[in-house]
């Protein structure tokens, strides 16, 4: 099951983002060269997501603004980024987390190695590259909270936030998943001050 797309949305017709979105999926914009203006038309017409903020994207320029642009100043889109310091530096998270406020989301952008197919993760340390280049991460989202925390300066309730509430948001599974409250479902995790994990409880 489908359940969320990333797509460049200066190559694909509206019409085919509204298509893939009347079929419940979460539609993101993401692996894309679109302008500013591109990207903002795409926002204003239905993409409310984007896919790891700075990676993958037209960066932000003095004169060109890109689609991290566009996603920095639109007020509905929400994205990802991916806290592992490789990624992204964690000054440029916390840069994007005091203009996003909520809008901003952690991600992992895990993989494992593959050996075959024309795209090949293999494990360089703590980051996987395909071809010598950046295709992914070795993190877990435990890992994400505790460096938003404490390499990003982020408070540790709302790193929580970030790797919980805010993603559930995206999905339309806000109703459900993110707060501990009643009629929400019963998936939590005890932590230490050191924000390991010390019990599940589902």
């Amino acid at each position: 099951v489908i359940t969320m797309i990333t797509l460049a949305p200066e190559v694909c017709d509206p019409a085919v983002v509204q298509l893939i979105q009347s079929h419940g999926i979460v539609v993101s914009a993401g692996h894309s060269n679109a302008s500013y203006e591109e990207a903002t038309l795409a926002f204003n017409n239905g993409i409310h997501a984007a896919t790891h903020l700075y990676n993958a994207m037209s960066p932000l320029q003095h004169r060109a603004p890109g689609l991290v642009g566009a996603i920095l100043d639109h007020d509905k889109v929400k994205s990802s980024v991916v806290p592992d310091g490789y990624h992204v530096d964690f000054a440029a998270i916390r840069i994007a987390k005091k203009i996003m406020g909520s809008r901003l989301f952690a991600i992992t952008d895990a993989v494992t190695t593959t050996n075959e197919g024309p795209y090949q993760h293999q494990l360089e340390g703590d980051r996987y590259t395909a071809d010598g280049i950046l295709s992914g991460s070795a993190l877990t989202m435990i890992h994400c909270v505790q460096n938003l925390v404490e390499k990003a300066g982020i408070e540790p309730e709302e790193a929580l936030r970030m790797a919980s509430l805010y993603p559930a948001q995206v999905m339309g599974l806000d109703h459900r998943f993110g707060r501990i409250e009643k009629g929400y479902d019963a998936h939590l995790l005890c932590l230490n001050e050191m924000l390991q994990v010390t019990a599940v409880i589902d």
